[in-house]
């Protein structure tokens, strides 16, 4: 089976164009809640984050991690449950409204969310394991911090790769509303075989981009803050760039699998399902 890039990304766009409303309410459940959430605690903030970086000695944090650690994992969990059921509310047959895609979505999302981590700490771990058993960790912690950052670009080459082969099983769960995700990856994988050179081509120059967006955005959000009053307004106009950084990012991610999903199926397999 194979996967026509541009075929997927004018899916994405008929997707976008028909799921609109859906897609700017899960935007919200994913994007904007996360967002006021993580606000609400001080650590997450930008100045006090380059605050105890520059002077980790003066700068200390009072009161216990588990806090920030706890709405984290809320965060991640709606988040991911954003995901599944907006994958749900634009591939599903027949939806079945709001309430029944955010159940399904939490549901499945934190399955999905915990396979993910699973499978990308194993690929951490193994690449790890090989390298202290082959150069040994003195040795390995001996060596030039240039030669170290190596082994991170494997990495993550390989966990991009993996994330391309592995990129329809979120609008699988969601088409046909499954909890396993990991019946979906196996999917995934088939049908990504004969493409997974242009659709790791795809996910490394969108990583790419959206890392670049992100590095601008920090260093502008950081000298900001150097060269400016705490709250003032145009650092506050940082918080609504943020906003429009992170709600274009979530919705070219659910977006991009969910086109290149509709391309991968037989056309009169598509025809029946979406007509």
């Amino acid at each position: 089976m194979d996967i026509e890039i541009r075929q997927g990304l004018a899916e994405a766009r008929a997707l976008a164009a028909e799921h609109w409303r859906a897609l700017l309410a899960y935007i919200g459940l994913g994007v904007l809640v996360p967002f006021l959430l993580l606000s609400s605690e001080p650590i997450f903030d930008l100045r006090n984050i380059m605050a105890i970086a520059a002077d980790p000695w003066t700068y200390r944090v009072s009161g216990s991690i588990t806090g920030p650690l706890y709405l984290l994992g809320i965060v991640s969990v709606l988040v991911a449950g954003a995901m599944l059921a907006a994958w749900n509310a634009l591939l599903a047959p027949m939806r079945e409204g709001y309430i029944s895609e955010i159940m399904y979505g939490m549901v499945a999302g934190v399955a999905f969310m915990l396979a993910s981590v699973a499978i990308n700490l194993a690929v951490g771990f193994g690449l790890a394991t090989v390298i202290w058993f082959t150069i040994g960790i003195e040795q390995w912690v001996a060596l030039p911090q240039a030669v170290q950052f190596v082994p991170r670009i494997i990495a993550w080459t390989l966990t991009s790769w993996l994330g391309a082969r592995i990129c329809l099983a979120g609008p699988i769960m969601g088409e046909r509303g499954k909890l396993d995700p990991l019946s979906a990856f196996a999917e995934s994988w088939r049908a990504t075989r004969v493409a997974q050179v242009r659709l790791f081509g795809l996910y490394f120059a969108f990583n790419m981009a959206a890392g670049a967006v992100l590095g601008l955005l920090v260093v502008l959000h950081g000298y900001l803050i150097i060269s400016g009053e705490p709250g003032s307004p145009i650092e506050s106009l940082m918080s609504g760039v943020w906003l429009i950084f992170w709600s274009t990012w979530f919705a070219i991610t659910i977006l991009l699998p969910a086109g290149l999903y509709r391309a991968a199926r037989p056309a009169s397999a598509a025809a029946e399902v979406f007509a």
